[in-house]
C-alpha cells in the first residue's frame, strides 16, 4: 500500500497535518524551557512510500532501514531538546547507573517531539504496514553515555527482548504482529563502539527465542544496526533486539516512537495532557489517543480516525 502525492496534498496545502505553531504548552515533569524559533519553514518533505519490495523485506525480517529520516535541521533540533532534557535529569539526580537517561513518554517533556509522530519522512511506513486504526503507545527517549571498552564476554551479553511486555508469554505463538517503533537515531551509530541497537533478523517469524551461538555468545543471526545520525528503522514488537555497548567516546541518543491497534493500551501514558492534544493537528491527536467515547477505540468513529479516510483516498 503506497502514501501517494494525494497526502501530501491533503495534509500541507489543506493544513490537515501542517504542525501549528509550537511551544504553546509547558513540558511536564521535567522543567526544561523550549525556545522560540522564527526560521522559515523549509519545503515540506516527501511522504515515505513502502515499495513492494521494502514490504516484503520487512514481512521477512521484522525490521528495516529509514535512510535520511531528519533533515539537518530537524536532527539539530531533537538533539537540542535531548541535551536540554539530559542536563535536567542530570541536575535533578534523575539518571539511571553509570548516567543512563531512560525517559518513556518522551513527548510530553519537550515540544520538539510532536511533530514526529506524523513525519511524512517516517510514519506513513507505519500506516502503511498497520493501516490507519492506529494510536502512538510510546515516546521513548534514551541517552547511553559512553563507558571503558568492555571484555568480549560483555560485548556479547545484551538484552535481548521482544516489545510488548508480558503479551509475548500471554499470547499464544506464533504472535501477531500488534505494535512497531521507529528508532530515531540522534548521534552517529556507525561504529561497532557506538552503542547501536542489535537485532535478530527474522525472529518475528520465529516460535520462541533464537539459540545462542556457540562461537560468538550473541543470538544466532544478531546484527548491528550501525546507521549514522539522521537515519531511522521501523521495527516489529515479535523481533528480538537490545541495545549495544557505548565505548565511543560520544553518548549514544536514539528516540523511539512506537505505533500499535487503538485497540491496545498505551506502555508510557494513561491519558495525554489536554494542553498537548489542542496544540495537535487532527492526525496527530488521533495518534495521541483522543476519542469522542471510549468505544471508539473498539468501534472506531470516524472523526476519531481522520487517517482512514487519508489511506482510503489514495
Amino acid at each position: 500500500m503506497l502514501v501517494t502525492l494525494f497526502y501530501l496534498a491533503t495534509v500541507w496545502l489543506t493544513g490537515l497535518l501542517s504542525p501549528p505553531e509550537r511551544n504553546t504548552f509547558a513540558p511536564l515533569c521535567i522543567d526544561v524551557h523550549t525556545t522560540e524559533r522564527t526560521r522559515m519553514s523549509p519545503p515540506a518533505p516527501k511522504s515515505a512510500v513502502l515499495s513492494e519490495q521494502d514490504a516484503a523485506f520487512f514481512e521477512q525480517n521484522g525490521y528495516l532501514l529509514i535512510k535520511d529520516a531528519l533533515s539537518p535541521d530537524l536532527l539539530a533540533e531533537l538533539n537540542e531538546a535531548a541535551d536540554a532534557l539530559y542536563a535536567s535529569a542530570e541536575q535533578e539526580n534523575g539518571l539511571e547507573p553509570h548516567g543512563k537517561l531512560n525517559l518513556r513518554n518522551c513527548i510530553v517533556h519537550h515540544d520538539a517531539f510532536l511533530q514526529l509522530l506524523d513525519h511524512p519522512t517516517t510514519a506513513p511506513i507505519a500506516w502503511q504496514i498497520l493501516g490507519w486504526n492506529i494510536q502512538m503507545v510510546t515516546t521513548h527517549l534514551i541517552v547511553l553515555p559512553s563507558q571503558a571498552e568492555p571484555s568480549q564476554e560483555k560485548k556479547a551479553q545484551l538484552g535481548w527482548h521482544r516489545d510488548g511486555g508480558t503479551s509475548s508469554n500471554e499470547m499464544s505463538e506464533p504472535h501477531p504482529r500488534i505494535l512497531l517503533k521507529i528508532a530515531y537515531a540522534l548521534s552517529d551509530q556507525t561504529l561497532p563502539s557506538s552503542g547501536a541497537t542489535w537485532i535478530v533478523p527474522g525472529s518475528n517469524r520465529m516460535i520462541g527465542k533464537p539459540p545462542v551461538d556457540a562461537e560468538t555468545g550473541l543470538l544466532r543471526g544478531a546484527k548491528p544496526l550501525n546507521v549514522p545520525a539522521g537515519s531511522a528503522f521501523i521495527f516489529e514488537q515479535r523481533t528480538f533486539h537490545s541495545i549495544g555497548h557505548n565505548w565511543s567516546g560520544f553518548p549514544r541518543k536514539t528516540l523511539f516512537v512506537g505505533y500499535a491497534y487503538r485497540w491496545v493500551k498505551p506502555m508510557d501514558y494513561v491519558q495525554m495532557p489536554e494542553e498537548l492534544v489542542a496544540h495537535a493537528n487532527p492526525v496527530q491527536r488521533q495518534l495521541l489517543g483522543d476519542v469522542s467515547d471510549a468505544l471508539s477505540y473498539y468501534i472506531p468513529r470516524d472523526e476519531d480516525v481522520p487517517l482512514k479516510a487519508i489511506m482510503q483516498a489514495r
